[in-house]
């Protein structure tokens, strides 16, 4: 994976097509949505789970069909086991938000190819692919208070024999596409998808299987084992411990998704900044 995106990206700049160089910036706002072990079973209650999402963009259009293209993106991330049409989930009562914040070096391709500066190019598809680092902080409630998961070691991380406490920085490969639709020269709308197939299965807090709720509450405290097994609030009955059993699905890696809408600026039309097709001849590979 990480050397086809090098690859992608190194075509981008060796490429020997050329055309106009120059910068665009821009803002996007839409919705995040994410993808794991607390998925409702049905497509309809998983887009209720979209949040709000706003994203900064710089491109550099090296070529006429290929930009290069730096990203941050904010938003949130929620999932919840009581809207699930499924027993087991109902039963299991987990639930999350995190805030997410991703940095991310992309290239695009543009199918059709684009240029600014001319006006038969109003309507531009492209697909990108990149790589991106995020951060992450799952929380739940209990009892009305909101607590942060990662420190309490829902899963028996950080006990003796288990694995430490998992990092709330992780790395993303981001791939979809979208299409620019030129307003004039300066400005462009946009609208776009975007998949991030994430390398933690803890965005949610849920990986593996059901901790030992003793340890937990004689290492950790009574807080810990509450939000390790939740089954008990949700079948009326006191909290079960039953260690090593299924908890979540470890074979998979979490995934998260934007759709946005894009309004960005030609930086060379408003400030002078790149080298345009206004009489300077640009460089050739």
């Amino acid at each position: 994976m990480y050397r086809l995106i090098f690859l992608f990206i190194s075509f981008l700049l060796f490429s020997t097509k050329s055309s106009a160089q120059y910068y665009e910036f821009g803002i996007g706002l839409g919705s995040t949505l994410y993808y794991g072990d607390l998925n409702a079973s049905d497509l309809s209650t998983n887009l209720g789970n979209s949040e709000f999402g706003g994203q900064l963009i710089l491109r550099y259009i090296a070529k006429k069909n290929l930009v290069i293209r730096a990203n941050l993106t904010l938003g949130k991330l929620s999932g919840d086991d009581r809207k699930s049409e499924l027993e087991f989930q109902k039963i299991r009562n987990l639930r999350f938000t995190s805030l997410v914040v991703e940095g991310a070096l992309l290239g695009e391709y543009y199918i059709f190819g684009y240029d600014a500066k001319a006006s038969s190019e109003l309507f531009s598809p492209y697909f990108t692919v990149g790589f991106g680092f995020f951060y992450f902080n799952p929380k739940s409630d209990l009892n009305g208070e909101t607590y942060d998961l990662q420190p309490l070691g829902t899963e028996g991380q950080g006990l003796p024999g288990q694995e430490s406490k998992y990092s709330k920085m992780a790395l993303a490969i981001p791939f979809g596409g979208g299409v620019k639709i030129k307003i004039n020269d300066k400005y462009n709308f946009g609208i776009e998808l975007l998949a991030r197939r994430s390398f933690t299965d803890y965005i949610d807090d849920v990986s593996t299987v059901y901790a030992n709720t003793e340890d937990l509450f004689a290492n950790y405290g009574a807080i810990s084992a509450a939000f390790a097994d939740r089954r008990g609030e949700a079948l009326g009955v006191p909290q079960l411990n039953t260690p090593g059993s299924k908890r979540g699905g470890s074979s998979v890696d979490d995934y998260y998704f934007s759709f946005m809408f894009n309004l960005t600026a030609n930086l060379e039309s408003i400030f002078g900044l790149g080298q345009g097709s206004l009489g300077i001849d640009c460089p050739r590979f």
